[in-house]
């Protein structure tokens, strides 16, 4: 019981990367550059901050508009970049899809 005790204590303060630390490290291995990767993360937190400001209008319909914005917007963004960040940005996409399929399928 002591080892179980001690086991959840020191999962408590151990420190953990962020959500957000650890988008941005899957970026980083994709190959996207620098720029890309500060692009994307940008337009994710204002996409993130825009739907919290919906507040207690939030809804079902708030949050497709919202995601629906945040993708055509990072669309609009990665076709900007050059041809190698738009190759890693593609495969960045495919992994994650693979990844998610995994976890809810």
């Amino acid at each position: 019981m002591t080892n179980k005790i001690e086991m959840f204590t020191e999962s408590l303060f151990t420190p953990r990367p962020t959500a957000g630390d650890e988008f941005r490290a899957a970026l980083i291995s994709s190959g996207l550059s620098p720029q890309a990767i500060e692009g994307i993360l940008d337009i994710s937190c204002t996409a993130y901050l825009s739907f919290l400001e919906c507040g207690k209008e939030i809804s079902f319909l708030n949050a497709i508009d919202a995601v629906t914005k945040w993708k055509l917007t990072l669309e609009k963004f990665i076709s900007t970049q050059t041809k190698k960040d738009q190759e890693a940005y593609a495969l960045f996409c495919r992994k994650q899809e693979e990844q998610d399929k995994k976890r809810f399928f």
